[in-house]
């Protein structure tokens, strides 16, 4: 027999952030703890909402199967005496599991027969398996910030007011938080504060429907749409549908519904950007556009039933004006001088007080000066931007931070930059390279268009993580403050998707021409970092972690030469031949620190006049011939032909391990097979290392 299941945590309003995540670990903890136990079930199903999360367990088991436990006692010989009686060991065993030594019987196992035990473990019930399945994953749950609210100390998001448990109509009762466990909920809190129980967990998801709570968050969003949709039915536009926002608002409300709102017309003067920020990040309202231009309508979301519209319709719009009002006044504070004028006021600026030499955001604008002009020389000629633009632009890069816009509105750094200085007539690159060089402002976020804005953007980066590095600011397990691990993604990005020809150790060596003093171990540390991220980013291309690891053993840093050797090593990983190869390098590689290991001599040449066996001077002849034949490949950086002709040798490897004792006695005569292994292992570490693959 089966039944369903039904857990919902009763909050007071949980940040939208934390509501998917948290949702997600509550599902994923609940099976694994079902599975744990080996009690089946058909399907578990997480909903949330600002002011519950919840899981429903379909068609789960009313018990576990029974099972049959096994005991191994002593080996029979010691079990037993000479007369076949039981020893006093024997019978200490059976005791220790209290059954007679007459339960006891013999098994045969690997290592000779034993006296065991066979206990029938019967089946535990759905119920209560629940009381320790139910409290253990809320106690399980992990938010970004978590609060005390009552006596015990027990930390969530917000506090826990209700919590339903149940399996059919039984409530499974236990205790979390001071709150009991029963069968009743709440509706929507805007409308009602009425109980409403739940008689089962099929009545669920309809009970909360009839009281204006849209528990599944694909059919809230759904209703999310089709509302705006309606919503705009009625004016020319169509609603900007932002899916970022769109998705944050659905974790604001069990019920949504449109309200259409309209802003004085004289505010559209504004940039659009300044409106859209104003509507999307301060109030969470969906712009309306008409024929691509924006238009004075926007659409705010309301949790809670069409009552009252106008009320709220005001409101809006009241908040929505006074934000614009400061927005045009911010603005024409902003432009009655010129954007340039403003970067003297960096000086004033802190970037960190804990940094040598200039402290300030104006000493960083300096420092990125010199290191893009650095970077624009080691640049071709087709890929070099004009000097004179990277010093302009660089005046303007930093001095929206101390207008009266970033300082209300910190998101709109860079972008209003951009604005005034295309407001003060300032060259088109030069304006975009004062957006772009923030990009990518996320992980996998869009990277500069133009070769003014991928320069500096380079060029800020290296000089910000430089700066945080060499005061000890670092990135520690998940604690990433500065954001550093997305700025070094960043650069890496940058380099293999613009193909950027330039190394690490490059850039190190441009950042200490510009005046940083990078000590040695500062040095390590970033090319640390960065070697970490550099395995992230070609994971995520595709590539497997052992191939990824591989390619960087060998110290490269040309990444976009890393990504060609990474692409052949992918293909010629499927031709049959290759695997094993890999599997004699490791040996080869083995062989080799053992010898280390144990200060063997291994000499730096080969001499050709103490080879004894035919195999010897057929692998070293083959490898003589493989390293002349390389040449022009490894010269022409074509990776495939290297491992193809490098996977012929295979044959000659084989019968050098089959038929040659590398580790003789003669010492001169193991010192010069170990230096054949040493000659093919330097050989095939010019590609990749062989011994990481796995």
């Amino acid at each position: 027999m089966t039944k369903d299941a039904l857990l919902e945590i009763g909050t007071e309003e949980i940040p939208a952030s934390y509501i998917e995540p948290a949702m997600e670990q509550l599902g994923e903890t609940i099976k694994k703890s079902l599975e744990l136990h080996q009690l089946p079930y058909q399907e578990i199903r997480s909903y949330a909402t600002p002011r519950r999360l919840c899981v429903v367990i379909k068609k789960l088991n009313e018990k576990t199967q029974d099972r049959l436990e096994e005991y191994s006692g002593p080996m029979l010989t010691i079990a037993k005496d000479q007369n076949g009686a039981y020893t006093q060991a024997a019978r200490g065993f059976a005791s220790k599991y209290n059954v007679s030594v007459e339960k006891l019987i013999i098994k045969k196992k690997e290592k000779g027969e034993y006296v065991c035990i066979e206990k029938k473990i019967p089946g535990r019930k759905a119920e209560d398996l629940l009381k320790e399945v139910f409290p253990d994953a809320i106690k399980k749950l992990s938010f970004p910030k978590s609060m005390v609210w009552e006596e015990s100390g027990f930390r969530f998001a917000r506090p826990i007011r209700t919590v339903i448990a149940l399996f059919a109509n039984k409530v499974i009762k236990f205790s979390v938080a001071g709150v009991k466990s029963n069968n009743y909920t709440f509706g929507l809190h805007t409308i009602s504060r009425k109980k409403i129980t739940i008689s089962t967990p099929e009545r669920y998801e309809t009970e909360l429907r009839n009281n204006c709570v849209l528990m599944d968050q694909k059919k809230r969003r759904a209703e999310l749409e089709r509302v705006m949709e309606n919503a705009t039915k009625h004016m020319k536009g169509d609603v900007v549908v932002d899916q970022d926002l769109l998705r944050e608002v659905n974790y604001l409300v069990e019920h949504p519904v449109a309200i259409v709102g309209t802003f004085d017309e004289k505010y559209l003067k504004l940039p659009q950007e300044v409106l859209i920020n104003c509507m999307r990040k301060k109030q969470k309202f969906f712009p309306v556009i008409n024929k691509k231009e924006l238009t004075n309508h926007f659409i705010g979301i309301r949790n809670g039933i069409s009552e009252n519209q106008n009320v709220v319709k005001e409101g809006y719009e009241r908040v929505l004006s006074a934000r614009l009002s400061d927005a045009e006044f911010f603005f024409h504070q902003d432009t009655k001088r010129p954007l340039a004028e403003k970067a003297e006021k960096l000086k004033g600026v802190v970037f960190h007080d804990k940094l040598l030499g200039d402290r300030t955001m104006f000493g960083k604008i300096n420092r990125v000066k010199k290191i893009a002009s650095f970077l624009n020389d080691r640049l071709n000629d087709n890929v070099k931007v004009d000097g004179s633009r990277i010093e302009r632009a660089c005046m303007l890069l930093k001095a929206d931070l101390v207008t009266e816009m970033v300082f209300e509105f910190p998101e709109m750094q860079g972008v209003i930059g951009r604005i005034y200085a295309e407001h003060d007539n300032e060259d088109k690159d030069v304006s975009q390279a004062v957006e772009e060089h923030y990009w990518p402002l996320v992980n996998d976020g869009k990277l500069p268009k133009t070769g003014l804005g991928t320069i500096l953007a380079l060029s800020d980066k290296l000089d910000t993580l430089t700066g945080y590095f060499s005061v000890g600011i670092q990135p520690s397990g998940s604690a990433d403050p500065y954001g550093l691990r997305r700025l070094a993604a960043g650069i890496l990005r940058i380099l293999i998707e613009k193909q950027f020809p330039v190394r690490i150790k490059e850039l190190i060596d441009i950042l200490k021409s510009s005046g940083w003093q990078i000590s040695q171990e500062v040095e390590k540390s970033i090319k640390d970092f960065l070697k970490l991220r550099i395995e992230n980013i070609f994971e995520t291309k595709g590539y497997k972690f052992d191939e990824v690891r591989s390619v960087l053993a060998t110290e490269d840093d040309d990444l976009l030469d890393i990504q060609n050797r990474l692409e052949a090593l992918k293909k010629i990983r499927k031709l049959p031949d290759f695997e094993p190869l890999a599997t004699a390098f490791k040996r080869t590689a083995n062989i080799l620190k053992q010898a280390k290991k144990n200060n063997f001599e291994i000499p730096g040449t080969v001499d050709e006049n103490l080879f004894k066996e035919e195999a010897e001077k057929k692998l070293f002849l083959s490898i003589y011939n493989l390293e002349n034949n390389l040449k022009v490949s490894l010269d022409n950086k074509d990776y495939m032909a290297v491992l193809k002709q490098m996977v012929t040798i295979k044959p000659d490897v084989d019968e050098f391990f089959v038929k040659v004792m590398v580790m003789a006695e003669d010492i001169s005569l193991r010192a010069n097979r170990l230096a054949v292994l040493k000659y093919i292992e330097n050989l095939f570490f010019k590609v990749l290392d062989f011994s990481q693959l796995q």
